[in-house]
């Protein structure tokens, strides 16, 4: 069976350049419609809004992790040249879904079907997002040089996540009734309807991705099978999805401190949705920085572990810190984010450089294993009270950096 290859000596300097931006240009908007894209805080405050259990304001953020499975599938079955197509499809269908809850929310439907829309919305998009997400590095690799898409990623996470701070203060300052005509849930509406259009936007830029002509050249195709029982004979490659997977399940708090905010706080979680939002970007873009210099200097393996870290602490500083403080936890859940960045990437330097995609999808494996999570969150506190769901967070986080802190890098040819 053929494979599509192409040659990097293709991509022009101005196709360089042009990808470049393009990938700036969308995540740009991917970020500024960040309340609505990153599904857990303001999904769950307006299932809180609506009158749902702790249990039931977590399960968008559930489904949003079972569908990122969609990536495995896809790129099973997707050929490589509709690679463009797959970004902007995906892209497009993250607007619909988005469309469809702005919908519930300025036609008076009941409840119920509100909270529908909102839990589905967790699951379509994780399906188109993280599809997204996949195919978007891919167009970027063919499209641009080892430079070029090294200055687009810096331009890109340096000042992608300042988007997010400006939506984030935005959906805050409508939240909190900054436009007194507004009142719940036209308040919420205003929010998806910033990020319907952007994401149509970003599918449109998806669509002007210029990549260079592939050609074929014969190789051997590897099956599925063989690929789970390469990546199963791993210890190094086991060891982190485990620490992938618990790095999930740590990071999934993110919903239920969001409803902590009536505790600590004693107010409504809709009244800091906007500012949880900002302070987790704020901290994710200076994290992106610190983060970054403890690859260069120390490794990939310690900013993975560094990340484990950060979530975990997120729980203890929300457990433990009373009043506004507490806040901060978004700030280190921000930070710790960028596990999403580093574990893969040391997935990558794990792997032979000729099956470190397939690992890669692998690994994404553990995140919709990780999507009974937010519920065990939900339930935790339902049951016994936020303390023991943090307690939950910190575990997950320990287990995860000891499975990091176990891994050893495999010497050449073994």
């Amino acid at each position: 069976m053929s494979s599509p290859l192409f040659d990097a000596s293709d991509v022009t300097p101005e196709m360089d350049r042009h990808n470049g931006w393009i990938f700036t240009l969308c995540y740009t908007l991917v970020y500024l419609s960040a309340p609505v894209i990153y599904v857990a805080i303001v999904q769950a405050a307006l299932c809180d809004k609506l009158g749902a259990s702790s249990t039931v304001a977590n399960l968008p953020a559930s489904a949003y992790l079972v569908g990122q499975i969609a990536p495995l599938i896809v790129s099973w079955l997707v050929s490589v040249r509709w690679e463009r197509t797959v970004v902007v499809a995906s892209y497009a269908m993250t607007s619909a879904w988005i469309s469809l809850v702005l919908l519930t929310l300025l036609i008076p439907f009941p409840s119920s079907v509100r909270l529908g829309a909102v839990i589905g919305q967790g699951l379509l998009q994780g399906l188109s997002s993280s599809t997204a997400l996949v195919f978007v590095y891919q167009c970027l690799n063919r499209g641009t040089t080892e430079k070029g898409r090294a200055l687009a990623l810096k331009r890109t996470f340096t000042f992608g996540p300042i988007a997010a701070v400006v939506g984030s203060l935005g959906a805050q300052y409508v939240l909190n009734s900054g436009i007194a005509s507004l009142r719940y849930p036209y308040d919420f509406a205003v929010i998806y309807l910033v990020g319907a259009p952007s994401m149509a936007a970003a599918a449109f830029l998806a669509s002007r991705y210029r990549l260079p002509t592939l050609s074929e050249q014969g190789g051997q195709a590897v099956s599925p099978v063989r690929g789970f029982r390469d990546y199963l004979g791993s210890r190094p490659l086991l060891l982190l999805w485990c620490a992938y997977l618990f790095w999930y399940c740590a990071l999934a708090a993110t919903s239920n401190l969001t409803l902590y905010a009536r505790e600590a706080l004693g107010r409504d979680p809709k009244d800091f949705a906007g500012l949880m939002m900002a302070i987790r970007f704020g901290c994710k873009s200076v994290g992106g920085y610190l983060l970054g210099m403890v690859a260069i200097r120390w490794g990939l393996r310690a900013s993975a572990h560094l990340t484990l870290a950060l979530v975990g602490a997120a729980s203890l500083w929300a457990w433990l810190v009373p009043g506004h403080a507490y806040l901060f936890a978004f700030g280190l859940m921000g930070a710790g984010e960028l596990g999403g960045v580093y574990i893969p990437n040391y997935a990558l330097a794990l792997s032979p450089v000729d099956s470190g995609a397939r690992n890669l999808a692998l690994l994404t494996l553990a995140t919709p294993a990780s999507s009974f999570a937010p519920a065990v969150y939900g339930g935790l506190t339902d049951h016994f009270g936020f303390p023991a769901s943090f307690a939950f967070g910190l575990v997950a986080a320990l287990i995860g950096f000891a499975a990091v802190r176990r891994i050893r890098k495999p010497k050449p040819g073994t």
